[in-house]
């Protein structure tokens, strides 16, 4: 971000920003009916049980959710902000908005992560463990489970996927939001070079000396 920060006019500032808006808005709603779909469908039932994994599936899919708000939240601001650029408040809220959902969206795609790594490896036994049967081969005819036990581990998988999508999306836009915000702001991010003065050297200036008096001479 170092050189010049006063080149972008005010027509293009708005623009980017409300495209940016609109992209925070829709990967947010899409984020959010994700991990409502997810809760809905497993781990409110998950949930009850006291166990870590399941504790740790609960609370990855409520930050996911916060993250969806919040990113829906920053998405509002950018595009007020593009209509009124002048208004410094509306430029911290942005950035500070901005900032906050990129570190959040970032803790939720490690949190999925680790989810979809931990089913993986117990084979989806954690999020069937509110059901009564212990045979998994068993599992479509079975009637002893709070849910559709059917397909539930390969959709739960297919569901957090998309999730770790729009969080990286939103990590994207709120870090080009960000960036655009600082230089909107003019705000650079390097130091300035600092120019070395380079002295001339004794010989040079008594061989200068030495010219100025024999041309004075002449």
């Amino acid at each position: 971000m170092c050189g010049p920060t006063g080149k972008l006019d005010r027509n293009l500032f708005g623009k980017v920003l409300m495209k940016l808006g609109l992209g925070l808005i829709v990967s947010g709603h899409l984020n959010f009916i994700t991990g409502a779909i997810v809760h809905g469908l497993v781990l409110k039932h998950v949930a009850k049980l006291q166990d870590i994994l399941s504790l740790q599936y609960s609370i990855s899919n409520i930050i996911t959710v916060a993250s969806a708000i919040l990113s829906i939240s920053c998405g509002i601001s950018a595009i007020v902000l593009s209509r009124y650029l002048a208004r410094v408040s509306l430029r911290w809220a942005v950035l500070l908005l901005s900032i906050i959902n990129a570190i959040l969206s970032i803790t939720c795609t490690l949190g999925l992560a680790v989810s979809v790594i931990i089913t993986i490896a117990n084979k989806g036994r954690t999020l069937l463990a509110s059901c009564t049967f212990t045979n998994l081969e068993l599992i479509q005819i079975s009637h002893e489970c709070p849910f559709d036990p059917t397909r539930i581990y390969s959709t739960t998988l297919i569901l957090w996927a998309i999730s770790i999508f729009w969080d990286i999306v939103e990590i994207v836009f709120s870090m080009r939001c960000f960036i655009t915000v600082l230089h909107l702001m003019k705000v650079r991010m390097c130091r300035k070079r600092k120019e070395k003065l380079q002295l001339p050297r004794i010989e040079e200036v008594n061989e200068e000396n030495e010219d100025g008096e024999c041309s004075a001479w002449l």
